[in-house]
């Protein structure tokens, strides 16, 4: 009786550990998802407290997060922003909402974690979540009737927003999912899997094509090469498999109607080719003004606002080209951003808060392509060609909002990246432990 319960309060514990990736698609009620965060958190320090280490393979990168979360707060307390404002809601949920994002990657790097069982409970939550929200959303779309999870916008028509407050945050976490159950997909060996796989595939790729968010297209295409490439490793399959993707993709995006969206990409007087280039174009002089450093974090938004038609330089503080931070108290916390995380780090925190970005994903994906590649368990190169994937997803994704720092999409992405880690963590310790009983009775 006692380890029949023990067993159930330990699938209780990983269930709530892995709750965040139930709430992705409802960023209109935000405190389902904070909540269901905070409680990993906690959830986390209780079993960090037990036994206080985390896997060496996430050692270089909990260090090179833990930096970068460092060199953020100092950027943000030397530009004059009080320490009220820090822990606001207002700030967290929009300017701060990195802190937020990443702090599941910590959590889910502790060496007592069962990654096995993590990572069940995410595809279970994920692939349950978000069919659901697909088929609701198939329906509502070509069936009419109460707009609850569809909209009608003025430069894109008919879009599937699922309970989220914009069709892109939508578009960049299906591209994510769809990443994933591609894997699963081309990775099942029995032909009943296979064909379930494949139908949760096809609701949720049809999903994503609802969003119309063009750049979730494009996270999603170019994932896919990449998963179809070091999945099969041959050119013939290759070539094949992209062809069928093609030829079943083109007729989903006439029914869909995305095929207009994705043609206002050549208009260059579009609405949203005019804007982007217009805040790039500023985000770009700001970083210019101040390229080392940036102009302070969270500080894009106080200087740069083009819904309040605000450009501040006024109160850019040191030495034009070098080092200039801005000072002023004036504070807007809203979702306004760079609609690019390249250039978002790069006006806000310099070149050197840019390259820490950088340095972390690139080692993170290096990380995981590397155990793919050395991976013998079925399960694990399952894991980690889905973090894979999404990291280049979210490469891609990133040039066109500023998603590395968007909390609909990087949650999921740190918790995958992070669970991908731990489990080949755990396998090679596995491994260890048998290799090391064998030779001891030998």
């Amino acid at each position: 009786m006692v380890e029949k319960l023990k067993k159930i309060s330990n699938e209780i514990l990983y269930i709530l550990l892995a709750l965040p990736a139930l709430f992705l698609l409802v960023n209109k009620y935000p405190y389902l998802l904070v909540g269901s965060v905070i409680l990993s958190v906690v959830i986390g320090l209780g079993l960090f407290i037990r036994k206080r280490t985390i896997t060496n393979l996430h050692s270089e990168l909990v260090a090179i997060l833990l930096i970068i979360f460092i060199y953020l707060v100092l950027s943000y307390f030397v530009t004059g922003q009080g320490i009220k404002n820090f822990f606001s809601y207002s700030f967290l949920r929009n300017d701060g909402n990195f802190f937020f994002c990443y702090i599941l990657f910590f959590v889910f790097s502790l060496a007592n974690l069962d990654y096995e069982k993590l990572a069940k409970y995410f595809f279970i939550f994920t692939f349950l979540a978000f069919t659901i929200f697909s088929t609701a959303g198939i329906i509502e779309y070509f069936l009419g009737g109460r707009s609850f999870l569809i909209r009608v916008e003025p430069n894109g028509g008919k879009m599937f927003f699922a309970l989220n407050s914009a069709h892109n945050a939508t578009g960049s976490v299906y591209a994510i999912i769809c990443i994933s159950l591609l894997v699963f997909f081309l990775k099942s060996k029995k032909m009943k899997t296979r064909l379930l796989y494949a139908v949760l595939l096809l609701l949720n790729i049809v999903g994503l094509f609802l969003t119309k968010s063009r750049s979730g297209y494009l996270g999603f295409a170019v994932a896919i090469v990449f998963v179809i490439w070091f999945h099969f490793k041959s050119i013939k399959k290759f070539f094949i498999t992209i062809g069928i993707f093609i030829a079943a993709a083109l007729p989903m995006l006439f029914l869909t109607d995305s095929i207009k969206r994705l043609l206002q990409v050549r208009a260059a007087e579009s609405f949203t080719t005019v804007v982007r280039l217009f805040i790039w174009e500023k985000a770009w002089y700001l970083f210019s003004q101040s390229p080392l450093f940036g102009i302070g974090f969270g500080r894009f938004n106080d200087i740069f606002n083009i819904d309040r038609g605000l450009f501040d330089l006024g109160r850019l503080k040191g030495i034009p080209g070098v080092v200039e931070l801005y000072m002023k108290s004036n504070f807007y916390y809203d979702a306004a951003h760079a609609h690019n995380s390249y250039l978002q780090f790069l006006t806000e925190t310099g070149i050197i808060g840019f390259i820490l970005l950088m340095v972390f994903w690139i080692l993170a994906m290096i990380k995981i392509l590397n155990m793919y590649n050395s991976s013998s368990d079925d399960f694990g190169r399952i894991v980690l060609l889905s973090a894979f994937g999404s990291i280049i997803a979210l490469f891609m994704m990133a040039f066109f909002e500023n998603y590395m720092s968007a909390t609909t999409v990087m949650v999921p992405v740190s918790m995958l990246t992070s669970i991908a880690i731990g489990f080949h963590w755990k396998k090679s310790q596995d491994i260890i432990k048998i290799n090391f009983a064998y030779e001891t009775k030998s």
